[in-house]
C-alpha cells in the first residue's frame, strides 16, 4: 500500500477489528465513494475517525471515559 501524499511523517499501524465492523466500514467507504465521486478506503474513514476524535479534547475525554466505565462499574 502506497503512502498517501497527505501524510508526511506517518507510521504504518495495523488494527484488529470484527469482521461485522469491517464490512460495515466496508459499505460505508462505499456510500462515501458513491456520494463524493472519489474513492474512499476504510483505512481513510479509520484515519479520519482517529482525527476527529483526537482534535478535541471534549470528544477526547469522552472517548476516554467510555473506554474505562467498565473499569469504573467494576470497583463500585
Amino acid at each position: 500500500m502506497a503512502r498517501p501524499c497527505t501524510l508526511e511523517d506517518s507510521v504504518v499501524v495495523s488494527v484488529r477489528m470484527e469482521r461485522e465492523s469491517y464490512r460495515q466500514l466496508h459499505d460505508l467507504a462505499a456510500l462515501e465513494t458513491l456520494n463524493t465521486g472519489r474513492v474512499v478506503s476504510v483505512v481513510e474513514l479509520i484515519r479520519n475517525a482517529v482525527k476527529y476524535v483526537y482534535e478535541d479534547n471534549e470528544r477526547l475525554r469522552e472517548a476516554f471515559r467510555r473506554s474505562r466505565s467498565h473499569v469504573n462499574k467494576k470497583y463500585r
